[in-house]
């Protein structure tokens, strides 16, 4: 009993030292992930050991029972639920958004699956050693990799997302997105007001309202939030804008050096930019927390696939990395015929 306890101290620790230090890496996520696989083990073991106080008490029998097949039902019938959600979402968002590349993501990936478990093996015979076979266990391994971080940064994201206790801050950069002629869009209205949710329960609190002019529009973005701003209540005096990004990458870059020093801030975006911002923020040294907005229900499966490329461009040395090993282990296994 003692390893299980140990076991489970150290997936706890490892969690609460992970978001404690770094919370914007990768790694928040593994750690939680961890932490739910130790306490899981943790329970069972602790069931084994008081198993005739559970065969005096069918009724918790019943119970645990019951909520072991639930949690099956729900891992087999995941891959199908996600699959089929992506698909509906990927039509939904080009029905209301309109047929462009960056509204295909989530109907791609969809079909992708699709392709993959379904069409491709009708197609051959993989059970032979051929080089289809490799292939398609190539294909495989990297499709479960990307999964498997897709898993990671969802899990992260979420916990970045997560504040059980507002943190001090002296600013918070609200991010710039498309304008409606000199008006902001629904969407870039959802980052200020988060921002100003926050802004009313933090005492001293500045706004930073981030965004360049783009060539096909009349006012920069940070000039169009300031007016919003004010329309909602908020004083000229507590808004800086910042009008010179045109990136995500510069709208941090560029908002922090409008700060006092070892001034403490935090990003609002919506819900899922904010992983990626953090994870810029992170990359440019500097530490801050993120806070995300609501987005239309259709938009977002399709927003997060093109947020999750991104990451995956950003840290692109890694994920090359470990294409080419699992491409190198594959020919290893063809060449040997394992």
């Amino acid at each position: 009993m003692l390893i299980f306890v140990l076991i489970f101290l150290i997936g706890i620790g490892w969690f609460t030292y992970t978001m404690k230090h770094e919370p914007r890496s990768l790694w928040a996520g593994v750690s939680f992930v961890t932490f739910l696989l130790t306490t899981a083990v943790f329970i069972v073991a602790i069931l084994m050991r008081y198993s005739e106080f559970l065969y005096a008490h069918q009724w918790l029998v019943y119970i645990i029972t019951f909520l072991a097949i639930i949690v099956t039902i729900c891992m087999v019938l995941w891959p199908f639920v996600l699959v089929s959600a992506f698909l509906y979402n990927g039509i939904k968002v080009i029905l209301n958004e309109g047929f462009k590349f960056h509204n295909l993501l989530s109907l791609g990936f969809g079909i992708f699956c699709v392709a993959y478990l379904v069409i491709w093996p009708m197609f051959g015979h993989f059970t032979d050693k051929n080089i289809w076979m490799y292939a398609y266990g190539y294909l495989g391994s990297v499709t479960v990799y990307f999964l498997l971080v897709m898993v990671m940064y969802t899990v992260t994201l979420t916990l970045n997302l997560v504040h059980l206790k507002l943190p001090k801050l002296d600013y918070i950069v609200v991010l710039g997105a498309g304008l409606n002629g000199t008006e902001v869009t629904p969407l870039l209205a959802a980052r200020i007001d988060r921002a100003l949710e926050i802004y009313r329960k933090t005492p001293g609190l500045k706004l930073i309202m981030s965004g360049g002019k783009g060539p096909d529009e009349v006012i920069a973005e940070g000039e169009a939030m300031q007016n919003y701003a004010v329309k909602q209540g908020i004083p000229a005096d507590d808004i800086i804008v910042e009008n010179k990004s045109t990136t995500t990458y510069e709208n941090i870059l560029f908002s922090h050096r409008l700060m006092t020093p070892e001034a403490k801030f935090g990003i609002a975006t919506n819900s899922y930019h904010v992983y990626r911002a953090l994870v810029i923020a992170k990359r440019q040294g500097l530490k801050c927390v993120g806070f995300g907005a609501k987005t239309r229900w259709y938009f977002t499966l399709n927003a997060f696939m093109r947020e999750y490329i991104a990451y995956l461009r950003i840290t692109y040395k890694l994920q090359l990395s470990v294409i080419l090993a699992l491409g190198v282990v594959y020919m290893a296994f063809a060449y040997l015929k394992i």
